[in-house]
């Protein structure tokens, strides 16, 4: 008997086959359809001024600093967790290929998927201030020793 894909699998399926079937006039944008990642790309469009400052910073390069360290770096599960958005969730980065703008470490890595809030425009569906928790799922004690929440938070969005 064969075992049901995955919801990851199932999305792969799905693209593979709408890419496929439209002959790849598909645009890569059309991915934020099937999940709830949406890309600093939607976010600019009412915060421009602190995208932009955000694409600055260290966290708009996360994945490229990946590299650095070796091609293998860029397909292991447990680097792109904390260098793209959403990795190993629905509608999160699958891969450069398929979702190319999530790579990074963007608005929706602490502030939570912004389909919705996009959508209606209502600061309830995301998360306005994220606390220090969501930075350490990725600032661990063992990947980040020296973290300092009250400091480093504040030089997310390219702030001083």
């Amino acid at each position: 008997m064969l075992a049901a894909p995955s919801m990851k699998g199932l999305r792969t399926i799905i693209w593979s086959g709408l890419v496929f079937l439209s002959l790849g006039l598909v645009s890569l944008a059309k991915t934020e359809i099937l999940g709830d990642y949406v890309s600093y790309n939607a976010c600019m469009e009412c915060h421009p001024q602190v995208v932009d400052r955000w694409q600055a910073t260290p966290h708009a390069r996360a994945f490229e600093t990946l590299k650095t360290q070796g091609d293998e770096k860029q397909k292991n599960p447990g680097c792109l967790k904390c260098h793209v958005v959403g990795f190993d969730k629905d509608g999160g980065f699958i891969d450069l290929d398929l979702t190319p703008e999530l790579k990074g470490v963007q608005c929706e890595s602490c502030h939570g998927p912004g389909r919705r809030h996009v959508e209606t425009q209502d600061p309830v569906h995301i998360i306005g201030k994220p606390e220090e928790k969501s930075c350490r799922i990725c600032h661990t004690e063992g990947q980040d020793k020296n973290f300092n929440f009250p400091k480093k938070s504040r030089l997310v969005h390219g702030n001083k």
